[in-house]
């Protein structure tokens, strides 16, 4: 079967996320038909079905949805992570583990001929099942930063991935070593950045289809164009900034995700100039000794720092904190709320510790019994609620969150309940993925 008489759907459970938006541009300049779906609703009538998995949970919360396709399925993006938990869960032919881009067209190659077992074998990156036991090749083979530009949805204006309608990639890997961050083990700790001028052009296109508000990400943002982690281009990330901007408007650009550490008084006047003028740190945690499991490379004072600095260039700020880590004791949660009201935030976003497969946090919490975990211990305020020890104690910093920030909100019977419906909604997810890993 030759290119044209292959029909081949991208789908996205929930949201067009870019990698399936990348992997669609790449197959379809390379001249196979190619549609773009979202979610399970319409019908697919199509030879080959690439899934792009974002979240483990999907594992189970789409598992019968999948099981309907009547095609070829393969399944890639960041659970591939861990092809032994797609497997175990999914009915579907090859899991792409990592990067893809490369190993996907070599991979269309052995396909032309139908599918046959013996033709997989020699494309690095791709796991499947051989006469009933589980083959994994090699890993396929970092990939450059120059691609076609992403196939683009003709409905990308109404998309809405926390207040953006795309994030574009603008750089891949981090050297940093925080214990539960995917982007390192997918994308390895050496930082690859795409040219200023494809990023231009990329943006132009999503512009052009549509989409008004931009957001920029590639793991810590301020790394664009780096080569070592406490050597920034800032000159490369500011410039870049300011082109986008231009074409954006500073209103419509968010760069999200910055380490505390990898700021300068450049790169906060750029954020102030350029973008909506927000700065989001990823915090985590109060407690020295909770910082050190999770080998953030932070100190107090390095948060106390970076948010007097953000702060003093007119930036609203916001803070990622981490609950419920392995090890967490009172007394550290208490050094995390009282970091928490000391700072007096904009924003605040509070989670509980997930153990993302193939990160140093999931090992740690397959080893973890139960009974040792505060996910699966019993709350001392809110038994009632039926919650859990690390749901009580993500209850309790949202609640005082809206205390501790700048501009204060009344606690309401109605606001309650969303943040109650929020960290039981986090336990159910956190402790279906726990369960999951630990099967393995």
């Amino acid at each position: 079967m030759n290119k044209k008489e292959l029909n081949i759907t991208v789908l996205t459970p929930e949201f067009y996320n870019y990698g399936a938006l990348l992997i669609a541009g790449i197959l379809k300049e390379a001249g196979y038909n190619v549609n773009l779906q979202k979610g399970f609703n319409q019908p697919i009538h199509t030879d080959i079905t690439f899934l792009s998995l974002h979240s483990t949970i999907h594992l189970l919360k789409y598992k019968e949805a999948i099981s309907c396709i009547d095609a070829l399925k393969i399944v890639g993006g960041p659970v591939s992570r861990v092809p032994e938990l797609v497997f175990q869960n999914l009915d579907v032919d090859v899991v792409m583990v990592g990067e893809a881009e490369v190993s996907v067209l070599k991979l269309m190659a052995a396909l032309e001929n139908g599918f046959r077992v013996e033709d997989l074998h020699d494309v690095n990156g791709l796991a499947f099942k051989d006469g009933g036991t589980l083959q994994k090749n090699p890993a396929a083979e970092r990939v450059s930063m120059v691609r076609p530009l992403p196939l683009i949805p003709h409905d990308i204006s109404s998309e809405n991935i926390r207040g953006a309608n795309i994030y574009i990639e603008t750089h891949r890997g981090c050297p940093g070593s925080c214990t539960f961050c995917q982007v390192p083990c997918f994308f390895g700790r050496e930082v690859r950045s795409r040219a200023h001028e494809d990023v231009i052009r990329e943006v132009k296109a999503f512009l052009k289809a549509g989409a008004r508000r931009i957001a920029v990400s590639g793991g810590t943002g301020t790394l664009y164009g780096s080569n070592k982690f406490r050597n920034l281009d800032e000159n490369a990330f500011t410039n870049l900034l300011r082109d986008i901007s231009t074409l954006t408007g500073p209103q419509n650009l968010t760069i999200p995700d910055i380490r505390v550490d990898l700021i300068s008084p450049d790169i906060l006047q750029a954020l102030r100039s350029y973008t909506n003028g927000w700065v989001y740190f990823g915090i985590e945690s109060g407690s020295p000794r909770i910082l050190r499991s999770m080998k953030k490379g932070i100190k107090v004072d390095d948060v106390n720092e970076a948010v007097e600095m953000a702060r003093n260039y007119g930036l609203k700020i916001a803070g990622s904190f981490i609950v419920g880590y392995p090890g967490e004791e009172e007394e550290d949660f208490q050094a995390t709320v009282d970091l928490a009201d000391e700072l007096m935030l904009d924003d605040y976003f509070v989670s509980i510790a997930e153990p993302i497969p193939g990160t140093v946090l999931a090992e740690e919490v397959k080893k973890l019994p139960d009974e040792k975990n505060a996910l699966f211990q019993e709350a001392e305020e809110y038994k009632r609620q039926g919650l859990s020890l690390a749901e009580e104690r993500a209850l309790k910093l949202m609640m005082d969150s809206f205390v501790f920030r700048s501009m204060p909100v009344p606690m309401t019977e109605n606001l309650f309940k969303t943040l109650l419906d929020e960290v039981k909604s986090q336990g159910r997810h956190i402790k279906t993925v726990t369960h999951l890993i630990k099967g393995l």
